[in-house]
């Protein structure tokens, strides 16, 4: 028997992936509550249930958790005609609602300074909540004078590979780039080639550190579009496919809606809301929302 689901809203970016229709694609993974999907074109979409909720790759459809976990990995699946047809599911997508996962970055850029007075906030709310076996939790520690073992303690090896690279020249740190420098983009790239896939699980702790660092840098950089790229290119042969996805997302300047809500309170000084929408962020993933909070305060360098 064949279930029928409807869309409930798709981004943008997966939007347009999926103008190019007819296409096979492939099933990379599902779960209880997402199944991923690669496109002929190396893209991943992800079919993902009301629970996980809106997200650069995202497909929302109204299904209860378990549905998407009888997709088989490495199945086919065919899009034509507006409908995501599987063996055992077909996914309807033409009442689905858009969702833009690009903040307004040019305007949060002309708020930049009420941003940056948060951050003290910000980063005292975010290191009490911090789990202990995150980046967060590393950042104060994470600085030392020799680079840890990867292996022994891989928190504190991110934040001294970024620290130590970007400190290879004097006068060059984190809040330096962004003055477009040339030579300090080379040397935050040579940073994320040690990262990237750093750590387990489906994005790895250093891919989610250097996401945030692409945020910050979207809010401050000169020309953070070729900077993130460069990043990207650097990063993504050397992670999984869904990580990958999700750094080029991030590359692009494309965020969870929990970020676009951190982004608004910090930029409107909403110091009650603040924890709230820290929290928010934190409940991404085992640690993946709190190290990429990480990578963003440690590019603010607060």
């Amino acid at each position: 028997m064949i279930r029928h689901v409807a869309a409930r809203s798709i981004s943008r970016p997966a939007a347009d992936n999926l103008c190019r229709t007819p296409f096979v694609a492939r099933v990379l993974a599902a779960f209880e509550q997402a199944c991923d999907l690669v496109t002929p074109n190396g893209d991943v979409i992800a079919i993902v249930t009301p629970q996980i909720g809106d997200g650069p790759l995202n497909i929302v459809v109204e299904a209860e958790p378990g549905v998407l976990g009888m997709v088989e990995q490495d199945a086919s699946v065919e899009l034509d005609e507006g409908t995501l047809r599987f063996s055992r599911l077909e996914i309807a997508l033409e009442d689905a609602l858009a969702w833009e996962p690009c903040p307004d970055w040019s305007a949060l850029r002309t708020l930049l300074e009420a941003i940056k007075r948060s951050l003290p906030a910000l980063r005292a709310i975010a290191m009490s909540h911090a789990p202990t076996d995150s980046l967060l939790a590393a950042l104060d520690t994470g600085r030392p004078h020799a680079t840890p073992n990867k292996a022994e303690n891989p928190a504190s090896y991110v934040i001294s590979t970024c620290g130590r690279a970007l400190a290879a020249r004097p006068g060059s740190t984190a809040k330096n780039l962004s003055s477009g420098r040339e030579e300090d983009a080379t040397l935050l790239q040579d940073a994320a080639a040690h990262l990237a896939g750093l750590g387990t699980g489906l994005t790895p702790a250093g891919d989610d550190f250097l996401a945030g660092v692409m945020l910050w840098a979207w809010l401050t950089h000169p020309a953070p579009g070729p900077l993130c790229q460069a990043l990207v290119e650097v990063v993504a042969p050397r992670t999984t496919t869904l990580s990958a996805a999700f750094l080029r997302a991030a590359a692009r300047g494309e965020c969870e809606p929990s970020w676009h809500r951190l982004l608004a309170v910090l930029s409107t000084s909403g110091a009650a809301q603040l924890a709230p929408a820290v929290q928010q962020i934190m409940a991404h993933g085992a640690t993946s929302g709190a190290d990429m909070l990480a990578g963003f305060l440690w590019m603010a360098g607060g």
